[in-house]
């Protein structure tokens, strides 16, 4: 008994691989965030379409903490598609920034 109990659990195991292998690969979606003295631009690139590019001047930028505001707005659409923030890294000067989110992981 106790092993076709084993050999019915290694027979479940086997059938439920294969599903594992057919799925696509996780949704990524590269976010670049470059911030100047009076600009502010936003790039949300994901796998299909073109990207999605946020650009904000002086004019919306003139309160302080305006270009927080905005990013994090950007980012909660992100969050709320259910894409959570997987690695970062920034730009040479400082002013670059790349988030990498990944959906459903």
């Amino acid at each position: 008994m106790k092993k076709l109990l084993i050999l019915g659990a290694c027979l479940v195991a086997l059938a439920s691989q294969p599903v594992l292998a057919q799925t696509g690969g996780p949704e990524v979606v590269i976010v670049k965030i470059w911030e100047g003295e009076a600009i502010l631009s936003i790039t949300i690139a994901r796998a299909a379409g073109k990207p999605e590019v946020l650009t904000y001047k002086t004019k919306e930028l003139r309160e302080e903490g305006a270009s927080a505001v905005l990013t994090q707005k950007a980012l909660a659409k992100l969050y709320q598609e259910g894409y959570m923030l997987k690695g970062t890294y920034g730009g040479n000067q400082g002013y670059l920034s790349t988030l990498v989110f990944v959906k459903g992981q």
